[in-house]
């Protein structure tokens, strides 16, 4: 497919600016930056964020080198994604829609924060965005549409360098603000209520992707 795109400079902004509304638009990844900081805290949020911005290091590799083409040969390997990307948003969103009030909200915070394991809010942020099929196909989508053969190696490697660093700086952003010690401290009263509207927004995007598979 020809390139949308014809000097680097206009490839540049047209991926830059693509990627900028997709990645700030509401879905799976956000929702789960925002529970994690509401209820773990701010470190937490961070180490989701910094997952997410690893799991958009495959979605580039694969745009860019070949999952079109996997997914060509071997049609069932996207509905076994979109399956287990299914269970992965339904199991987390399960567990935040069982959310309950803490006793103390204000005095739990820093407890919270400081007793989590980072190798698991990471895995977190990692799964959800890997298993993301949306997030997978628009990067297969994307890179199709402007990158072809003449593009060079170095601006493949630019391009997937700005969307890994910006996606984590975005997430990064939202699980600072929202960890904010004030501004926690005030949602984190009401954070069980958000964190159930966070995981029913996951439990619809999980049911809304397997009812896919099954009638799709």
């Amino acid at each position: 497919m020809s390139g949308l795109a014809t000097s680097p400079a206009s490839l540049f902004a047209t991926v830059a600016i693509a990627h900028a509304l997709a990645v700030m638009s509401p879905g799976p990844d956000l929702a789960v930056v925002t529970r994690q900081t509401l209820a773990h805290g701010r470190r937490a949020g961070l180490l989701t964020a910094l997952g997410i911005a690893g799991g958009i290091s495959f979605h580039v590799a694969y745009g860019m080198f070949g999952l079109a083409f996997a997914i060509e040969r071997f049609p069932a390997l996207l509905m076994v994604l979109r399956v287990i990307g299914a269970a992965l948003l339904l199991w987390i969103g399960w567990g935040a829609i069982r959310a309950q009030p803490l006793a103390d909200p204000v005095a739990a915070m820093p407890a919270s924060d400081g007793q989590r394991a980072a190798a698991g809010d990471f895995t977190i942020g990692l799964a959800t965005n890997l298993l993301n099929v949306k997030a997978m196909l628009f990067f297969v989508a994307l890179c199709s549409a402007v990158i072809t053969g003449a593009t060079s190696t170095a601006v493949k490697l630019g391009l997937g360098a700005w969307m890994i660093v910006t996606t984590g700086l975005w997430f990064g952003v939202v699980a600072w603000t929202l960890g904010h010690p004030r501004i926690r401290s005030r949602l984190v009263r009401s954070a069980h209520w958000i964190d159930r509207a966070m995981g029913a927004i996951l439990l619809l995007l999980g049911t809304g992707m397997l009812w896919s598979v099954l009638h799709g």
